[in-house]
């Protein structure tokens, strides 16, 4: 399967860049991503605010949303989505926070706040379950639905060629080549980040991309990966809170 980067120019995408599909929604407030934005900043405050006034700071984490095994095992599988929105250090929340505005926005002129809400849920769930039960820890922070968007972005932009206007090859090129220092970090022992959460959103998010971009007829192959992915996650954590 050929799978093209967007170009890096707009206008190298040729007559497919006239269609325009996603500006029916030009007009529209993107209040999901202001929303994420917003609750993903109270919470970093939130935290700091009691690390300050000498508050546990674990046990506010992880009632704001950082979950275990153990949690899960509980029935507390809502926090596989509330860990999205914790981040613990300023650059790692500056960083998602640019990038869900950059895109997020976006997203929601070419599908809309209902659809773009349902695909940030779904790909803070897979990612964060896939980061538990093969990372081996959870993870906390946005990067794994931001990973999530890039892949839309790359597999639906042949029709929602609007995207063409804040997202392009480069845009790729760097969350690919980012990827790769994060595992330096990792493997380093320097900085530990949650690289099956990106690479697990990214999969997830392209699958989801090529599906739009195909529409339900012509695609139903890429929802049904989308579906078995899903499965597949959920599948696994049950397997790994539930080992007998």
């Amino acid at each position: 399967m050929r799978l093209p980067l967007p170009p890096d120019d707009p206008t190298d995408a040729g007559p497919m860049y006239h269609s325009r599909l996603y500006e029916r929604f030009v007009d529209l407030l993107p209040v999901v991503t202001y929303a994420s934005l917003l609750w993903c900043v109270s919470v970093y405050f939130l935290i700091k605010s009691g690390s300050s006034n000498h508050v546990n700071v674990e046990k506010l984490v992880h009632l704001l949303g950082a979950t275990s095994h153990a949690d899960l095992a509980d029935g507390r599988w809502w926090a596989l989505v509330g860990s999205a929105f914790i981040h613990m250090e300023l650059f790692h929340l500056g960083f998602n926070m640019y990038w869900l505005v950059r895109l997020g926005s976006l997203m929601e002129r070419g599908l809309g706040s209902l659809k773009t809400l349902a695909f940030i849920i779904a790909a803070a769930f897979v990612s964060s379950a896939l980061q538990l039960a093969i990372g081996g820890a959870a993870g906390i922070g946005f990067s794994g639905v931001v990973y999530a968007m890039i892949g839309f972005m790359w597999g639906a932009w042949p029709r929602y060629t609007g995207f063409l206007e804040s997202m392009n090859g480069r845009t790729v090129r760097f969350f690919l080549i980012w990827q790769g220092v994060c595992f330096l970090l990792t493997w380093g022992r320097i900085l530990p980040v949650a690289n099956t959460a990106h690479i697990s959103g990214m999969v997830f998010g392209l699958l989801a991309g090529l599906w739009a971009c195909k529409g339900t007829k012509g695609g139903w192959y890429w929802l049904a990966a989308c579906l078995a992915m899903t499965v597949m996650a959920t599948g696994l954590v049950v397997l790994v809170t539930h080992p007998h």
